[in-house]
């Protein structure tokens, strides 16, 4: 299926080796950098975008599952847009715990060859510092109030990256990202727009409003088995599901843990992702080794005392951590939270409750995925079920590229009335 400006891409495109970066003027350098990060082979999409002008600076919307190389792609832009030009890019992340992750990544990547620098938080300072550096990676609200400021070396802005630019949609930022967009686009009218979706329905609009070529696809580098838990049973369409021996939420994390792997929990709100840590404990403990044990006490030290004073909050995450579960929400401090998704990700932490802003771009990957909570309360509309581009979010997490051949995510039903409707409208 093709329509103007876009192709659909399939996993049947023919792999493009990331050796052949080369002839795009990619340096050797960082050609063995993601050789070992185990980037190996282009993703089809990436080189849809390559064949759709991406290297010669032309305009992009890449709206594919989490997972499938978007960060990638937004690297390559920076690399070529700083070859060529003493110019600046900047990163446009939604929260402020991506924006560091993103500068972490780019601080590294980059060592001597380019200046990081990441800029969120006070919105009164201009930052003049900033004028110094190469790439900045910032939140919405934080460039808006740059640009508002007048910084002078926003003219020098060549590349605009904008991560998950379907939160244009958003009824509370979506309106900040697109007035900070505009006015971006009348100060540098010339610069590259790198806009970075999941798959969504009108990405097609979105692209022709930032006039650029337009990849989608519903490519995964890991298949996703998604299905339902209801009555003791995660029933999945095309394989076989699992007995639980325990009630929902515990079953599922002990069958988990009892095939070698991690889960992660989307819930509502801080207090379920609380109570639920907790609850988890004594299913976690048991499957814990001693060498697992001892660095989880140290780790617990650390999240303890992240404040100078612990608080309630900062003991309980602790003693949560300390038996290999975590909480994470916006009330916990950076630290605490850098601690969290550091350790899931290097496996030490087997287990962790969520709200929903972890589904926003931070690269925190599990094998299986439990969306607990499809309704939230709104203000004047009651209690609703969630979008489902929101509950695409949260199961793209499952599956991990590097270590899983597949993912699988569950929804959690009540009754085998819910468990249908709920396969209706996200399945």
């Amino acid at each position: 299926m093709c329509i103007r400006d876009s192709y659909i891409v399939n996993q049947v495109c023919e792999n493009m080796k990331v050796e052949e970066l080369l002839k795009y003027n990619i340096p050797r350098e960082f050609i063995q950098k993601f050789r070992e990060e185990k980037i190996e082979r282009l993703f089809p999409p990436q080189k849809e975008a390559i064949k759709k002008g991406f290297f010669d600076e032309k305009n992009l919307v890449l709206s594919v599952p989490t997972a499938a190389g978007k960060t990638f792609t937004a690297t390559l832009a920076v690399i070529n847009k700083l070859i060529k030009s003493r110019s600046k890019a900047v990163y446009i992340v939604p929260l402020v715990a991506l924006a560091y992750e993103k500068y972490l990544y780019y601080k590294k990547l980059f060592a001597d060859k380019w200046k990081v620098a990441i800029s969120v938080g006070d919105l009164d300072s201009t930052d003049p510092w900033l004028a110094d550096y190469d790439l900045i990676v910032c939140t919405t609200e934080k460039l808006d109030s740059l640009i508002r400021h007048g910084v002078s070396w926003a003219r020098n802005i060549e590349l605009i990256v904008v991560d998950e630019i379907h939160l244009i949609n958003d009824a509370s930022r979506g309106p900040a990202l697109e007035i900070l967009l505009t006015r971006l686009r009348e100060i540098v009218p010339s610069a590259q727009i790198v806009a970075l979706s999941a798959t969504i329905h009108n990405a097609k609009d979105i692209a022709d409003w930032l006039d650029a070529e337009l990849v989608v696809s519903d490519f995964r580098p890991v298949k996703l088995y998604e299905g339902v838990c209801n009555d003791a049973k995660i029933k999945f369409f095309d394989k076989d599901g699992y007995t639980l021996s325990l009630e929902q939420e515990a079953g599922i994390t002990e069958n988990t843990l009892r095939l070698g792997k991690q889960v992660l929990f989307f819930v509502a709100t801080r207090r379920y992702a609380e109570s639920l840590a907790e609850k988890l404990i004594k299913v976690v403990k048991p499957h814990l080794n001693r060498n697992e044990r001892e660095r989880l006490v140290g780790l617990s030290e650390e999240a303890l005392n992240a404040l100078e004073s612990p608080t309630r909050q900062c003991r309980k995450i602790a003693r949560c951590i300390k038996n290999g579960v975590a909480f994470h929400h916006a009330g916990l401090v950076s630290k605490q939270k850098r601690l969290i998704e550091e350790n899931f990700r290097n496996g030490l932490i087997k287990t962790i409750v969520a709200t929903p802003t972890l589904a926003l771009g931070v690269n925190l990957p599990a094998f299986r995925v439990v969306v607990r909570d499809t309704k939230r309360y709104y203000h004047g509309l009651g209690s609703i079920r969630i979008p489902v581009l929101e509950y695409k979010q949260f199961v793209g997490r499952a599956g991990r590229p590097q270590y899983d051949s597949f993912g699988e995510s569950v929804l959690i039903a009540k009754s085998e009335a819910e468990a249908q409707e709920l396969v209706d409208r996200y399945i």
